[in-house]
């Protein structure tokens, strides 16, 4: 598999801080804006947003559940489910979890999410019902520290990256662990995605790079990085209907100063989604 940078996409000319995107059809995306606190629904083609719509809480996650629905995971210990119409986004129904949770995948018609206090993954019913969970006590052993983004692959096994144990963690449908890959070039992993079977694409902070890894044999292979005029990675998502790649950089987000709470470089507020094609 290559990849070929291609070009960049203008979603607007207003600050935003888009942490995770999802491929909704052959020429829509959805975002998450946690500056704004909104979902904005971008043509992927034109650019642009097309529609967009406020969100209870400060987004984290999101993933797509079928063309006209997509869940997400907000600030607040929330689940927001999100109706996408052809050129609209409308609030829909809202799951309370016991725990503050970051990441969200779905898999048999269930969500996944992972939490970082206490560390651990939960397979959670469409009403927001637990039917499993693993955390490090079921695992025996400190897995994870801090678990974030998630994906779910055709043979119906879930990958979770930890930046805390610099590693992608491996369970199956049913939550048990499988193994982990902690190659040196997966260094602080962030965004995930299945694209086929046995091949996952990782963002790399540190490296700040594209990285496919085979999850059956363990190898892995640079993809793009700085050199391909790639910015630092952070969140991608897969058109398979195109054989395209769309990957949101960690630049579209301001850095913070913990005391002062005040942007310290300028927003990358215009062209912040990446195109690549196979």
């Amino acid at each position: 598999m290559k990849l070929q940078r291609t070009r960049n996409i203008q979603v607007d000319t207003k600050p935003l801080s888009i942490v995770d995107i999802a491929v909704v059809s052959p020429t829509m995306i959805i975002a998450c804006d946690t500056f704004r606190n909104e979902v904005i629904l971008v043509n992927s083609t034109a650019g642009g947003v097309v529609a967009f719509v406020k969100v209870p809480g400060k987004p984290k996650s999101l993933c797509v559940l079928n063309e006209y629905m997509a869940a997400l995971t907000l600030s607040g210990q929330t689940v927001q489910f999100i109706k996408v119409g052809r050129c609209s986004l409308t609030v829909d129904t809202v799951l309370k979890i016991d725990k503050e949770i970051f990441g969200i995948t779905n898999l048999d018609d269930c969500l996944i999410t992972s939490s970082s206090s206490p560390p651990g993954v939960e397979m959670l019913t469409l009403k927001g019902q637990v039917m499993r969970a693993v955390d490090n006590k079921k695992a025996g052993g400190e897995v994870f520290k801090q678990p974030h983004y998630l994906t779910s692959s055709r043979d119906r096994c879930i990958y979770v990256s930890d930046g805390g144990t610099n590693s992608i963690t491996k369970l199956d449908n049913k939550l048990n662990l499988l193994g982990a890959y902690d190659d040196p070039s997966l260094r602080l992993p962030r965004g995930i995605l299945s694209i086929r079977r046995d091949q996952l694409l990782v963002c790399s902070d540190i490296n700040k790079s594209i990285v496919l890894l085979n999850t059956r044999t363990g190898n892995t292979h640079f993809m793009l990085g700085k050199e391909d005029g790639l910015r630092k990675p952070w969140a991608l998502s897969y058109c398979q209907t195109q054989g395209e790649l769309f990957v949101a950089p960690w630049e579209n987000l301001p850095v913070i100063h913990p005391g002062l709470l005040t942007p310290l470089r300028t927003w990358y507020s215009g062209i912040i989604l990446t195109h690549c094609k196979k």
